[in-house]
């Protein structure tokens, strides 16, 4: 797996590409992988309450991923508690949309298993904790702070 290198930007909720010189950086791929997961605007379901003034979001490509190339949705669907109150269920909801977003890491056999902790932290700030293992090998911890700011 071999892909380019984005950061994650907390304080103003963006990634962007890092480069190693001239180059895009290729190290460190699966922190891209996850931050794409996490960070891009899965399409709701239909039957997912969306937030006041918003469509269904997501990639036009999602459409018919499977039947085209065998994929799966890309993104999450935290955007969808963009207004929502900061509670236990908020939390559990976020967990949920997290785990379903890198499902696909252990489906594509890239990892073993994904644990997933969201923690409210400080008011209106709600962190995940995410591991994943491969297999024998050390886990590898990423920690998000702050998933996004709007969640009230």
């Amino acid at each position: 797996m071999s892909d380019i290198r984005i950061v994650w930007n907390p304080d103003e909720l963006i990634g962007d590409w890092l480069l190693a010189g001239r180059a895009l950086d290729t190290t460190r791929e699966i922190m891209t992988a996850v931050a794409v997961s996490l960070f891009s605007h899965r399409t709701a379901l239909a039957d997912d309450a969306l937030p006041s003034g918003t469509d269904r979001r997501g990639w036009w490509g999602d459409t018919e991923a499977r039947e085209i190339h065998g994929g799966t949705p890309i993104g999450s669907r935290l955007w969808l508690l963009s207004r929502e109150k900061q509670t236990e269920q908020t939390r559990v909801r976020a967990e949920d949309y997290c785990r379903e977003a890198l499902a696909w890491l252990v489906a594509d056999r890239i990892a073993t298993r994904v644990d997933v902790t969201c923690v409210w932290f400080a008011h209106q700030r709600l962190g995940a904790e995410i591991d994943i293992y491969r297999g024998p090998a050390k886990s590898i911890a990423v920690r998000f702070e702050k998933l996004w700011n709007e969640v009230m």
